[in-house]
């Protein structure tokens, strides 16, 4: 009978083995490893005192601000003196020019010497226009405007805007502000304008582009 314990026990102990079991106590002091933290997230490098780095606003197309165009020395451009007389270069016939024409850039001068030169814009279509606005200071005022191609000097796009004291409005016994608008049937270019002029209390010129063409 003895023997039949003893065998018993070895059966129960060999079982015991065979599935792993534990005593109580030892289960309850194993902890569980702790799970690994998911990588974060790349983050954007910071700059200097802890922020982003910033992104580049892209331009936006149509705003509302045009661009101002500075006057610059007219020795920038080397002009010539006295300023050779050059045919207006011809203009394409397969272009429609749209009515909608927007603000592009400005240029203005109070009191405009002698000679001006504007900084060169670029023409992102393919014609663009510009009006011409100048106030006289006295009886006797006058002004010329050229059109010149960055990339050629020699070319000049348009050189015959001339306005002598009789092109000026005159109304009450003196002479009016002049306004007139030019259209340039071509683009893809840098240009810039030079002005001569007299009795002049102030001088602008505004490019426009259109909204959209035809072609």
């Amino acid at each position: 009978m003895q023997g039949c314990h003893i065998l018993l026990l070895i059966l129960l102990a060999a079982a015991i083995v065979a599935c792993g079991c534990t005593e109580p106590e030892e289960s309850s002091e194993a902890q569980p490893a702790s799970p690994a933290p998911a990588p974060s997230p790349a983050q954007p490098q910071a700059l200097g005192g802890g922020g982003t780095a910033p992104t580049p606003a892209a331009p936006a197309r149509g705003e509302k601000t045009p661009q101002s165009i500075g006057f610059v020395d007219p020795g920038t451009y080397r002009i010539p003196t006295p300023t050779p007389t050059i045919a207006m270069t011809a203009q394409p016939n397969d272009l429609r020019v749209a009515e909608g024409m927007i603000e592009y850039a400005t240029a203005t001068s109070d009191n405009p010497p002698g000679v001006l030169a504007t900084e060169t814009y670029y023409i992102p279509f393919p014609y663009w226009a510009f009006n011409v606005s100048a106030t006289p200071a006295n009886d006797h005022p006058w002004l010329a405007i050229e059109v010149r191609d960055k990339a050629d000097p020699n070319r000049v796009v348009i050189d015959d805007i001339r306005y002598s004291q009789n092109d000026f409005p005159y109304s009450g016994g003196k002479f009016g502000e002049k306004k007139e608008r030019f259209v340039v049937l071509e683009g893809y270019r840098d240009y810039y304008f030079i002005a001569r002029s007299g009795s002049l209390t102030s001088l602008e010129i505004s490019v426009l582009v259109p909204e959209k063409y035809l072609v």
